[in-house]
């Protein structure tokens, strides 16, 4: 009798399927959140499609006079070929050369107009930096690579926003206002709110530093989704739309968040600096400008935009003052976001450029006051003024400003 045993078969372990199996593959991850990428600068482009178009009454700020803006029809030549452009990545994700001319009209676009540079559009920029850096040819190893410079993009964008929150402003004024569509539902009031904004604020610092770790990555990447649908209730469709650019934004990057964090492999610098030196230039400059400048606007010394400090309660605020006899001098299209006073007349510039653009101005005075020289252009010599609330830093207080057309 032959009492040998068959060999057993072995069992080969299930590929996966689906989702789970572009989570598998970096180079799968890559090409999803390229597409991802596309369409979420897509999406914001369609919150704000005047900003990227000439216009008659706000005034563009460019850079340095580098690039003149598109006078009509060309402006709406540019928007549509960044649009067909964005819709080539989605379909053709590998394509560099693609990439490359969608970074291209970014740069260009933002040189002509400062205004653009809001928080979204400019994450998405060092994101698309990153991207055309990819070398399809090493494969896996490179799309790590890339992937893990995005990675401490979205992180530091979580830490700073986090830090810019740590501010009595935030704690005792905007977090309160901001939860208003929620404590409105509630039969009594919450008196203990600054402190929730306090932990808020705390929470989404340790989001960014959580995201970069394996041990607390799944409970930071938890957290940041339930912050983004907290931010979509208290913004989005339930408070009327308001701001409808800040919530798509927000929405986008919880995406973006997932795709580039579910499941990922653990993050080091030596991986996000894995190229050759002149490829590695992107990945540094990212560390540079979204990993290390934010703090300078702690001290007023860089842009509030560029420092992902939104929704904070501390950033300059602006409006402009004139005689109440002069305000029918000003364009019909201007009159809607004037409020005439029985001394004075005040010009709400939040209000126009979140009827202009969905969204609020670029909060700087060098724009505050491109603005009030356009309006002067309609008024009488000394009709009207400009007051700029600017922001506090660590070490100062808030202080109000005041500009004439002059200045």
């Amino acid at each position: 009798m032959n009492t040998s045993r068959r060999p057993r078969l072995r069992q080969e372990k299930p590929q996966p399927t689906g989702l789970a199996a572009i989570f598998e593959s970096e180079e799968r991850r890559l090409a999803l959140f390229t597409r991802l990428l596309a369409v979420s600068v897509l999406l914001c482009l369609a919150m704000s499609w005047k900003l990227w178009i000439s216009r008659q009454f706000y005034p563009f700020v460019p850079f340095l006079d580098l690039v003149p803006a598109f006078p009509y029809p060309f402006d709406w030549f540019a928007l549509g070929l960044f649009v067909a452009l964005l819709l080539a990545v989605v379909i053709q994700p590998r394509s560099r050369i693609g990439v490359a001319l969608v970074l291209a009209i970014f740069v260009i676009l933002f040189l002509q107009d400062q205004s653009r540079q809001w928080p979204s559009f400019y994450q998405f920029f060092f994101l698309f930096l990153i991207l055309v850096t990819y070398r399809s040819r090493a494969g896996a190893s490179d799309a790590h690579r890339v992937l893990a410079g995005m990675r401490f993009i979205l992180a530091a964008i979580y830490f700073w926003s986090g830090v810019q929150k740590l501010n009595p402003h935030f704690f005792n004024e905007e977090f309160p206002w901001l939860l208003e569509p929620l404590t409105g539902l509630l039969p009594f009031n919450l008196p203990f709110l600054p402190a929730l904004g306090i932990l808020a604020a705390v929470v989404e610092v340790l989001i960014g530093i959580g995201l970069l770790t394996n041990r607390f990555r799944n409970v930071a990447l938890y957290d940041a989704m339930l912050m983004h649908l907290l931010i979509f209730f208290c913004i989005g469709p339930f408070r009327g739309n308001w701001n409808n650019s800040s919530w798509m934004w927000s929405l986008t990057t919880a995406v973006q968040v997932w795709v580039l964090f579910y499941k990922a492999p653990a993050f080091d610098f030596k991986t996000m600096f894995g190229a050759p030196s002149f490829y590695n230039i992107p990945q540094a400059l990212a560390v540079v400008f979204i990993g290390i400048l934010p703090v300078l606007n702690n001290v007023n010394r860089w842009d509030s935009a560029l420092s992902f400090n939104v929704y904070t309660g501390n950033v300059s605020y602006a409006e402009i003052h004139m005689r109440p006899e002069v305000v029918s001098q000003l364009p019909s299209e201007l009159l809607p976001f004037v409020r005439v006073q029985p001394d004075r007349a005040v010009l709400n510039l939040n209000a126009w450029t979140l009827d202009e653009f969905n969204a609020n101005p670029y909060p700087e005075t060098r724009i505050f006051k491109a603005v009030l020289r356009k309006v002067c252009s309609y008024l009488p010599a000394d009709a009207a003024v400009l007051y700029v609330e600017e922001k506090a830093g660590w070490f100062f207080a808030k202080t109000t400003r005041r500009y004439g057309c002059d200045e």
